[in-house]
């Protein structure tokens, strides 16, 4: 299958849901005018039956309020229908954009996980892992923030050979569960912005602190008593006018408890009444996941993580039961509600009671359950990139036996637009006497540094787990090191050469440890300094990189670099780039061909802006 088939079944299950949508919106007409008509009707009748009372005309009312209420009733049901149907569309119109390459984050959306990481990190602003447009951007379907963690984590940590198979396998599964994957999308939109300040509850159920013992002996008693003190008073208050002082002695003996566990009962109550603080919305996603059945072993035991162990229930079930509780607690928000509850039936120290034993039994299992939810989000974002990318290769991560190596066939980068991709192989180290690095050269503008975020994007990509926009990639575990996108800084007081030199110290340093060799890839490496001193410490730089057991790809407009290919004993071997005219214009094919390149186009490139550059003789 390709992706355009899979485009098809996206449109064709967008059709069916905007179909949908519209007989949902007929319905919800007809419904709120039938509403609209029954309340007409029962607030007519009513006024008939208070100026002419008739036990006819309150039946009538009465039925027409009954047929009223229905109306009410099924009408908020379409209208729940209707926001489920909406949240369904807007996940299949994203997955249709991100196959065609044009979806975008709208502002705001979950991109937030992944910002931040790039400046400290060894390659992810040189290869556009995070932010606008970022592979981050176009992977990412998990909506908690610990599935966005765990995915943007995918990207920045290099996994093992055996953790690399078992993603794989869960995220091949995923990938042909693509109602499971879209009722999981569309929960996870459900609850995204009510899980925005969840880390608050989080803490407080998974908190070391020792859960407060309740005594329950006093407060129960003064509960029947206060009750019974009640009832008394509305039976016998005439006959008994004491009744009135014990009910008022036991509501005042009822407030000193209050009073004097209040400390202990807000230290419960504050962190899970606070507003938007809850993890009531997981409870669907949870029992989306109890409900799946899965082949995976991978899979089945993120399952297992979230159901029942005999001592809690599974976590759907115990996240409704918490989110119950802190409902009735969240009533202390209402000033009189609260202290008359509190007055008559000791509210607070009964939440508090419930949260603490709720806290006792089940709090130390929320963060492993948002774990394994967390992990399955990441997954499914993996397995859905699979699903939309048919024909984007599983690539093989074998154990360092016969040296380091990187080969892919038909190599591109995942966020060119499919029309517009133009693939080449790539071979790097491994038994055979392929290089162990390629230096390039070619025009501005040919495809050198697309080339070099390809190669470093599907190594980053198959360390995660996931597939490659590739018909085929095999390597080694490899430490993915760049020096492609350098600036100044004028806080640090560092020009562009001094920055560069300090990426390089880094990618050095990483090829010294040789744990596991590196992959390093340079853009126009000592750009910022004279021709003479590029060419001597270019070459030093990449020499050792390869006598360091490292593969790379390493680009440069500098000529002087093609003797690397001799220096090394063609361990390097010069590649490049070219462009040509079409009528007068620059044309590049994105091409990559043996040898150093033999033209250049920056003169060229000048003139065609409006540059007008004349030679001068030397003189």
């Amino acid at each position: 299958m390709s992706s355009s088939k899979v485009r098809e079944q996206h449109e064709a299950r967008l059709a069916a849901l905007l179909e949908e949508k519209t007989a949902l919106e007929r319905r919800d007409l007809v419904l709120s005018r039938l509403r609209g008509a029954t309340f007409l009707v029962t607030a007519a009748l009513t006024l008939v039956g208070l100026f002419r009372p008739s036990a006819s005309v309150w039946l009538g009312a009465g039925a027409c309020f009954t047929v009223f209420a229905t109306f009410v009733v099924r009408h908020a049901t379409v209208a729940t229908a209707q926001f489920e149907c909406e949240r369904r569309i807007a996940v299949v119109r994203h997955a249709i954009a991100r196959i065609l390459g044009t979806f975008r984050f709208s502002q705001g959306e979950a991109r937030r996980r992944g910002d931040g990481r790039g400046e400290a990190h060894a390659y992810a602003a040189d290869l556009d892992l995070f932010g606008e447009s970022s592979l981050y951007e176009q992977l990412n379907l998990a909506h908690t923030p610990d599935g966005q963690e765990r995915l943007a984590s995918y990207l920045t940590n290099r996994a093992s050979v055996t953790e690399i198979a078992e993603r794989q396998g869960a995220a091949k599964e995923l990938a042909t569960l693509a109602r499971f994957r879209e009722d999981l999308a569309v929960e996870g939109r459900r609850a995204e912005k009510p899980l925005a300040d969840s880390s608050v509850v989080v803490a407080w159920a998974s908190s070391s602190e020792p859960v407060t013992s309740w005594s329950a002996v006093v407060p129960i008693a003064l509960l029947v008593l206060t009750q019974l003190g009640a009832a008394l008073l509305v039976a016998r208050a005439g006959e008994h006018p004491q009744a009135l002082k014990l009910w008022g002695a036991l509501v005042v003996a009822q407030l000193i408890v209050g009073v004097s566990s209040r400390a202990r009962t807000e230290s419960v109550l504050e962190p899970v009444t606070r507003r938007g603080a809850t993890l009531g919305p997981y409870a669907r996603l949870f029992a989306l996941l109890e409900g799946a059945r899965f082949t995976d072993a991978r899979l089945a035991k993120l399952r297992e993580r979230v159901s029942g162990d005999g001592a809690t229930a599974p976590a759907s079930l115990e996240l409704e039961r918490l989110d119950r509780l802190v409902g009735f607690a969240s009533v202390r928000h209402n000033g009189v509600v609260s202290f008359l509850l509190n007055v008559a039936f000791l509210w607070d120290y009964w939440c508090a009671c419930g949260l603490s034993r709720w806290r006792r039994r089940a709090g130390h299992r929320v963060r492993d359950w948002l774990g394994a939810l967390g992990e399955l989000e990441a997954l499914s974002s993996i397995g859905t990139f699979a699903g939309e990318h048919p024909e984007f290769a599983w690539p093989i991560v074998t154990a360092d036996e016969d040296g380091p190596r990187f080969c892919a066939t038909e190599l591109a980068h995942p966020l060119i637009l499919p029309a517009l991709r133009v693939p080449n192989d790539v071979a790097l180290g491994g038994p055979d006497a392929t290089p162990r690095a390629l230096l390039i050269t070619g025009s501005n503008m040919s495809g050198k540094s697309t080339f070099l975020r390809a190669v470093g994007t599907s190594a980053v990509l198959a360390q995660a787990g996931a597939p490659v926009c590739a018909s085929a990639l095999t390597m080694t575990p490899l430490a993915v090191c760049t020096s492609i996108r350098v600036d100044d800084s004028l806080a640090e007081g560092a020009s562009r050469f001094y920055a560069e030199v300090r990426k390089l110290k880094l990618v050095l340093d990483a090829a010294r440890a040789a744990d596991p060799p590196v992959l390093f890839l340079l853009d126009e490496v000592l750009h910022g300094t004279n021709s003479r001193e590029r060419v001597i410490g270019a070459k030093a730089v990449v020499l050792h990189l390869v006598q360091e057991r490292g593969l790379g790809v390493v680009t440069s407009h500098d000529l002087g670099l093609v003797e690397l290919e001799e220096l090394s004993g063609k361990s390097i071997q010069n590649r490049h780039f070219e462009d040509h005219l079409e009528e007068g214009r620059l044309a590049f094919d994105y091409r990559m061909k043996d040898g150093p390149v033999l033209t250049s186009n920056a003169l060229r490139l000048m003139r065609e802006v409006g540059i007008d550059v004349v030679e001068i003789p030397a003189s």
